[in-house]
């Protein structure tokens, strides 16, 4: 893809729907999957040759190889924002690079394919909302990072049962899935509170007011993750279950043809 990137100089914190609280889960997760990415295509190429079904290993192959545009299209838009000077950022992705250098050194592959899953089963969920609510079409949305995430999200949802897939066949272990989900997505959410808290708190000095998330917005932002963090938990979890709409195909078919190249 080739994305019109935001300016460094003119760059505004509150580009999702005119929303601060949205704005910055949206921001730290953009910040997230660029360092998340490189280590899922990593944990899964040392697995690779462990997979035994052709079929499977072909989609894992395809997943690290759309995992890795996923992250160097991010990096281009988290330019932008790590080029604000965000007090305590930098010391905040510095820490989130060590725990996924330590994952890759110190941990066990099913750890790492776990905490994989459990990521995976919650983005898809969270996918399928936001692309039903079309904030990314949102008219106080930036379309910049609105086409950005609506690619991104399509993407979560095309390749939403390689991860699940590839743990049922090299471990299968329910028990131990269901604890990754915890691991994996408290992982995640932590790092986005912490840019929210992070963010806003030197916004508000330089843009005003309307870079503050109020308490309500905290207190949703806490609550919301919860049913799809306890869906994917469940014993009868599967990605497979789920119901892809129409809307889907359109989109991809759009992007398809918008795409640079496609391989």
């Amino acid at each position: 893809m080739d994305f019109d990137i935001p300016v460094v100089d003119n760059f505004d914190p509150v580009y999702m729907a005119h929303s601060a609280a949205v704005s910055y889960n949206f921001t730290g997760l953009g910040l997230y999957v660029a360092l998340l990415e490189p280590f899922i295509v990593k944990s899964m190429r040392r697995v690779i040759d462990q997979i035994t079904d052709d079929s499977l290993r072909e989609e894992v192959d395809r997943f690290c190889r759309q995992e890795a545009q996923h992250y160097q299209q991010h990096e281009r838009f988290n330019a932008a924002i790590i080029a604000q000077d965000y007090p305590g950022l930098e010391a905040r992705m510095a820490k989130l690079a060590a725990d996924f250098e330590g994952f890759l050194t110190s941990r066990s592959d099913r750890f790492r394919i776990g905490f994989i899953e459990g990521f995976e089963s919650y983005t898809t969920q969270g996918a399928l909302e936001i692309l039903s609510s079309r904030v990314c079409d949102h008219p106080r949305t930036d379309p910049r990072f609105g086409d950005l995430f609506r690619w991104h999200m399509l993407e979560e949802i095309e390749h939403r049962n390689v991860a699940f897939d590839i743990y049922q066949h090299l471990y299968g272990d329910y028990l131990y899935r269901a604890g990754m989900c915890w691991v994996a997505q408290s992982h995640i959410l932590r790092f986005m509170a912490d840019c929210a808290k992070i963010m806003s708190a030197t916004d508000v000095r330089r843009h005003g007011q309307r870079c503050r998330v109020k308490p309500v917005e905290k207190l949703v932002t806490r609550l919301m993750p919860w049913p799809k963090r306890l869906r994917s938990m469940m014993p009868g979890y599967t990605p497979h279950k789920y119901q892809v709409p129409d809307t889907v195909a359109e989109l991809s078919a759009r992007l398809t043809q918008q795409a640079v190249s496609a391989t």
